[in-house]
């Protein structure tokens, strides 16, 4: 299994389908937005703040299972999900364990990011900006960035990792450290890290 970890409009996407060429088994690339783009949107907008924070927590959560589904019957599964909230990484390292997970970092200028924002029109100028926290995990197993590379330059260092990569990785080291515990994210509503609804 790979995460493909970064901030909004850093290419986690375009990096995700471009690896899918050049794995030799077939594998799923599952973007979290495709789950969440499963979901009605007729009563989501008249949701108030605190309801869509409950109803994204459970979208994650909900995700984190999908994808261990996936793996335990055999799957070979690429996410493309932002760690943008402390208890989604808590919440994978118990859900995913016993599964080999590659951590992808990828990365993106700040004025890139920006570019990339106006560019696509559909999230708020400054929301990658805002989502420091994707960075701040400590441990990953390879960074590639996506600002003046393309999406195969960095599909290829993926997957050149992956072919060389033994022994334990950032996921086993992170969940050795003990230091990702944290409440239940049903009570940390307040976290909406992503702009998602």
């Amino acid at each position: 299994m790979v995460l493909l970890n970064g901030a909004s409009s850093s290419g986690k996407t375009s990096v995700g389908r471009a690896l899918l060429g050049l794995l030799a088994d077939p594998w799923f690339f599952f973007p979290v937005d495709g789950l969440g783009e499963m979901r009605s949107t007729v009563h989501t907008r008249v949701l108030g703040d605190a309801e869509i924070a409950a109803m994204l927590v459970r979208t994650r959560r909900g995700y984190h299972r999908a994808v261990a589904g996936l793996a335990s019957a055999g799957n070979d599964v690429v996410m493309d999900y932002p760690l943008s909230e402390r208890w989604r990484l808590a919440d994978l390292l118990v859900v995913l364990a016993g599964f080999e997970v590659t951590l992808v970092e990828v990365r993106c200028s700040p004025a890139e990011l920006d570019r990339r924002e106006r560019a696509r029109g559909d999230r708020p100028v400054g929301l990658a900006r805002s989502q420091t926290l994707v960075y701040e995990i400590g441990d990953r197993d390879v960074v590639v960035d996506t600002t003046m590379s393309s999406p195969q330059q960095c599909a290829r260092v993926i997957a050149g990792v992956l072919e060389r990569l033994a022994g334990a990785r950032a996921f086993d080291r992170l969940r050795a450290s003990g230091g990702w515990q944290v409440q239940d994210p049903a009570v940390v509503v307040g976290e909406v890290g992503d702009g998602q609804r």
